[in-house]
């Protein structure tokens, strides 16, 4: 028995609302294992010796370790949650108009690897962030990428720029998968209904 499109259609969106779902769940873990980490002496500074009124921080790696790859998971978490959850709005969702386009499987298809490569590139992106971070707190040297620290360099050109792949791939694909002409239609139709 063949399975029916319309109700292929609507198991990708709920794929990807339970990826969400169980991303959500595990960033929520995640958070109580930061919480009930306990905190190193003088995690949050002390007392400078010539200015009262600032605190130091002193052995970064030694207030840092603790948290670096439970911080490392949360931000990998959070890049999934947000990659999912723009993916599973982009997708035809059962209240949308019927399409007839023959090719519209192998289009999502593709509108999903596109989301699922451009995920990858993020935390490989964030992940070396964290790695060159990390780096920074146990070398004594300075290793610079660019004008800045590596780690900087990293979240400059790169964790905050990379958003700028997933607002093409909207602008790109806005008539296929945001608002298709079938909506548009459908949409005027139900004003016309609705005035009439």
């Amino acid at each position: 028995m063949l399975d029916n499109p319309k109700s292929q259609a609507a198991k990708e969106p709920n794929a990807l609302l339970w990826v969400a779902a169980i991303v959500l769940a595990a960033l929520w873990g995640v958070v109580l294992i930061i919480l009930l980490t306990p905190e190193i002496p003088d995690g949050h500074g002390f007392s400078h010796s010539t200015y009262k009124a600032m605190d130091q921080g002193g052995d970064g790696a030694g207030r840092h370790q603790a948290l670096l790859v439970s911080g490392w998971i949360f931000g990998s978490l959070q890049i999934a949650f947000f990659v999912s959850l723009l993916a599973w709005g982009m997708l035809r969702q059962p209240f949308q108009a019927e399409t007839t386009d023959a090719n519209r499987n192998e289009g999502t298809k593709l509108h999903l690897l596109l989301f699922l490569i451009g995920g990858l590139f993020y935390e490989g992106v964030f992940g070396m962030m964290c790695l060159a971070y990390r780096n920074s707190l146990t070398s004594p040297d300075v290793a610079f990428l660019g004008p800045f620290p590596s780690a900087v360099s990293w979240l400059l050109f790169g964790v905050w720029l990379f958003p700028a792949y997933f607002i093409v791939l909207y602008v790109v694909f806005f008539n296929r998968y945001i608002v298709p002409p079938q909506n548009m239609q459908r949409f005027e139709e139900l004003v016309r209904r609705v005035k009439s």
